[in-house]
């Protein structure tokens, strides 16, 4: 009886199942895609389980980075088509689609008609919108859940615009594999006009979803800077978001508005001459950095954000445009492009949009050393759209 007992353990076949526990993580941390990490959750419990650790989830994003799982679109008409990155094959495609599709939402008969339904910003797999006139909603597509919100009206006569609504970290004193449903934080930042007066105030002010609370900020006088007269959202025009700072261009006075996104504190400094081609491409918790195209010169300016003042930090003349070997462009012909996804952090992308207008140039950017590299050619979507990241919720549940 022994002896079969021994036969027996000897035909027994090994499977996967038999290795150990962190063989098994080191296996799974090296699946190269992200459709290949939800097809891996579900295929068994105990790799679901593995899978679904905060402790993988963490070496996970330090070994690969942000997983991108495609990329949202908005349309100035209104809707909000996805794109897979890369794009999948086969059945793959229908459930990706099935996934990320934004059916369950209340205002989707409204995607016709852009003024009901804005799309503001997506952050580790949740996204924002602003429904005109109603609320704003924050969503997770992956698990076709949503909440409403309504922040607090301005009294009296006015008129109020919302230049952002920006999805923050979880509190740092939540415990958990990230952000989620639950625990989410939203920065919301309105201007706002006051009748018959006509002051205008920029307010900033934080929802705090594990308290279902509003908490407001800071305020700052903004009449100088927008005019009298006119009142639309493009006197104050969004030139990006980087290391806890949001920035905002003044198209009539040169002047950029800065928003401290920890405190919710007001700044703002003058570029000297033409700025409306600029764009915030990095920072820390001193300084932000940004680019703007001016003349022959791509300039990188440092903002002290103590002391609310900026340098010009280095240039890079046309000529180094010109090694792209097209003698044709030339700098002040080009401009920075909101609508490519291939613009993430460390990159621009500029257009040219008297030459080939069917194409565009990708440069890399350093922020400790200003230089166009890696330049690349790319193929550009004509349709005017924005385009937002899509990063695959760590809420491992939902994928099953």
């Amino acid at each position: 009886m022994g002896k079969q007992s021994t036969i027996r353990s000897r035909r027994r076949r090994t499977t996967i199942h038999d290795l150990p526990g962190e063989l098994l993580e080191l296996t799974l941390l090296h699946i190269p895609s992200t459709v290949g990490i939800i097809r891996a959750a579900t295929t068994c419990k105990l790799w679901r389980r593995v899978i679904g650790d905060a402790g993988f989830l963490s070496r996970f994003r330090r070994l690969k980075g942000p997983h991108i799982l495609g990329y949202y679109h908005y349309y100035e008409d209104g809707r909000t088509d996805f794109f897979p990155f890369p794009a999948p094959e086969g059945e793959e495609i229908a459930a990706v689609d099935n996934r990320v599709s934004l059916h369950f939402l209340p205002t989707t008969k409204f995607y016709s008609n852009p003024m009901h339904l804005v799309l503001h910003d997506s952050h580790r797999g949740l996204l924002t919108f602003y429904r005109k006139g109603f609320s704003i909603i924050v969503c997770c597509p992956w698990t076709k859940k949503y909440r409403e919100l309504y922040p607090t009206k301005s009294r009296g006569d006015t008129h109020t615009i919302f230049l952002g609504i920006f999805l923050l970290d979880a509190d740092p004193n939540e415990t958990g594999p990230g952000l989620n449903m639950s625990n989410f934080r939203v920065l919301c930042v309105r201007l706002t006009r006051y009748f018959p007066y006509d002051s205008k105030i920029v307010d900033a002010s934080v929802f705090y979803a594990r308290d279902d609370s509003w908490l407001q900020l800071g305020t700052a006088a903004v009449g100088d800077i927008v005019p009298g007269e006119i009142f639309p959202k493009s006197c104050l025009v969004q030139v990006g978001r980087a290391s806890g700072s949001i920035c905002w261009l003044s198209k009539t006075t040169n002047v950029v508005l800065h928003l401290d996104e920890s405190t919710g504190e007001f700044s703002r400094f003058t570029l000297p001459g033409p700025g409306w081609n600029l764009r915030v491409i990095g920072g820390d918790t001193s300084s932000v950095y940004l680019v703007r195209i001016s003349g022959d010169d791509l300039e990188l300016l440092g903002y002290d954000r103590q002391i609310g003042a900026y340098v010009v930090e280095r240039k890079v003349r046309a000529p180094q445009v010109d090694s792209i070997n097209d003698k044709v462009m030339q700098c002040q012909r080009w401009y920075f492009s909101n609508d490519m996804a291939e613009a993430a952090p460390g990159r621009i992308v500029m257009c040219d949009n008297k030459c080939d207008v069917e194409n565009v140039w990708m440069f890399s950017v350093s922020t400790q050393e200003l230089e166009l590299q890696g330049v690349q050619k790319l193929s550009r979507h004509m349709d005017g759209s924005r385009a937002f990241p899509y990063e695959l919720p760590w809420t491992i549940i939902a994928c099953l």
